[in-house]
């Protein structure tokens, strides 16, 4: 069991994000906090340590160049102080004034190299609200895209994979025709060996173009496991087809058709991920009343928007959530990934404001109703803290938030391991 759960996280943690949890450098360089929990009242003066290690030792007398200001925008202050004998440099960071977050960097030049590093520290992030708004007429226009979707037959294909099955699972590869005649659902199905019934868990995919592969490793724990892709393309192909969609014609997809809310590249996203539900509910082996969904960064955002618009959907796993309060920006702080509206001035931003909203997690938070695992980091550059605490912030329903506070947009392997303990706990497999 625990040969098989190490499995597990580790194929998790690659899975959830692309992103891998960065190397060691030759020279660390430290910004740390005298908060030990990173977080601070709004207006409370900050104090930092900084220093730079090289072989396990602190240098002493370097200079280091700092600034800091709210994270994702640019610094308010730059200055540079050199360690002292303890190797050390100590700056205070004024207060934020309201509930936010500040990113203080350093960096030093040596013959060696130029290093770098930062931390992001919290000023009553739970008090953090979100700058996007739910628009009137949210559930009825997802009502009614739901409802139409509902009335395109599945026409369902599956196709058995003896060379990625084994004595374990049965692998799949699967085709669900989505939201309208001809737009299709491509994903690899894993089903445990055995009579079943077995909880299921919808696997949705971080942001990428690339395929899929079974078996996936919750099975061998007596899980079904519908891994899906997004693009409306096969799973199956060969990498160089999935590099080339995405530097070509998918290149920038998470902002295609933004200016209207029935053109969005991620409507037919969403609508594909309720139709996976749908697709999962026609097995035999399905325990219907036990099914989650899980995923990172995208996938993060799909799990909340999927569990949402589904109340099939009895539990979640959520990591960094991206698509949080993206008007972000437009209102002078931070937004989440893809990081929209920071020029104002770009063509038709009202209208692409407007779609937003329809399509934000922070809106969809607003009406989960089921338990959810959460965790993220600090440091998450790419789903930075901003937005994703404004989406948690905005649920109403039993959550458990498990911080890594030095975490950029990537996992430790005990993120994975608590995710998956507490999804078997929710399964009652423990």
């Amino acid at each position: 069991m625990k040969r098989t759960l190490s499995l597990i996280i580790i194929f998790m943690a690659v899975m959830v994000s692309g992103y891998a949890q960065p190397a060691r450098q030759y020279v660390t360089v430290v910004v740390s906090p005298d908060h030990a929990d990173w977080v601070y009242k709004p207006g409370e003066e900050a104090h930092f340590t900084l220093y730079a290690i090289k072989d396990n030792v602190k240098l002493q007398g370097v200079t280091l160049q700092y600034e800091y200001g709210p994270e994702k925008l640019p610094a308010v202050f730059k200055g540079s102080v050199k360690t002292g004998k303890n190797g050390e440099a100590t700056i205070k960071v004024p207060g934020a004034k309201a509930p936010g977050f500040v990113t203080v960097k350093a960096s030093v030049e040596l013959p060696c190299g130029n290093y770098s590093g930062y931390t992001t520290i919290g000023f009553d992030p739970y008090s953090i609200k979100p700058t996007t708004t739910l628009p009137d007429d949210f559930r009825s226009y997802w009502d009614d895209v739901l409802k139409k979707a509902s009335e395109v037959p599945m026409d369902i294909r599956m196709t058995f994979s003896p060379e990625k099955s084994n004595d374990k699972a049965d692998v799949y590869y699967v085709r669900v025709q989505s939201y309208r005649r001809g737009n299709y659902v491509y994903g690899v199905l894993t089903i445990p060996k055995g009579e079943g019934p077995f909880p299921a868990v919808l696997r949705l995919p971080g942001a990428s173009v690339r395929g899929f592969s079974g078996p996936n490793p919750l099975a061998y724990e007596g899980m079904i496991v519908f891994e899906i892709g997004i693009h409306g393309i096969p799973v199956d192909q060969s990498p160089e087809i999935y590099s080339a969609l995405q530097s070509g014609s998918l290149a920038g997809y998470a902002a295609m058709g933004l200016d209207n809310r029935d053109t969005f590249y991620y409507k037919k996203v969403y609508v594909g991920c309720v139709r996976a539900v749908d697709f999962l509910f026609t097995l035999d082996k399905f325990d219907k009343e036990r099914l989650a969904v899980y995923g990172g960064s995208q996938g993060g955002m799909l799990s909340i928007v999927t569990a949402s618009l589904d109340d099939r959907v009895k539990y979640m796993v959520c990591h960094y959530p991206a698509f949080c309060d993206v008007t972000g920006y437009y209102n002078g702080r931070a937004g989440g990934w893809p990081h929209l509206f920071i020029n104002k001035n770009e063509t038709n931003i009202q209208a692409r404001i407007n779609t937003s909203k329809y399509y934000d997690t922070v809106n969809f938070a607003r009406f989960i109703n089921i338990p959810g695992y959460y965790s993220w980091g600090f440091n998450d550059l790419t789903c930075c803290p901003t937005s994703t605490f404004s989406a948690y912030n905005v649920i109403n329903a039993p959550k458990r938030l498990e911080l890594a506070l030095d975490a950029g947009h990537w996992l430790y392997p005990w993120h994975v391991n608590e995710g998956v303990k507490w999804l078997r706990t929710q399964f009652g497999m423990d």
